[in-house]
């Protein structure tokens, strides 16, 4: 009767599942802002990862280079 599976897991808990994601990776998908607003518990603490924040911080408080391609630079 219901063709719709709404417990399908995102592309993103699939990356989560690899011991070896990066936050490159998961910051490239384009549904990864979608996944923080759905708290998305698995990201979540990902990014809650010393690393990662000091990465993400690093991302805000410095300019990418000039050489970059400009999709991926303001990204």
């Amino acid at each position: 009767f219901w063709k719709f599976d709404l417990h399908s897991s995102s592309h993103i808990d699939t990356l989560l599942e690899r011991e070896d994601v990066t936050l490159k990776e998961l910051m490239d998908e384009e549904d990864v802002l979608q996944e923080c607003k759905a708290q998305n518990r698995k990201l979540i603490e990902f990014l809650l990862k010393s690393e990662c924040l000091e990465d993400l911080v690093s991302f805000i408080i410095e300019e990418p280079p000039q050489d970059m391609d400009e999709k991926i630079r303001y990204k």
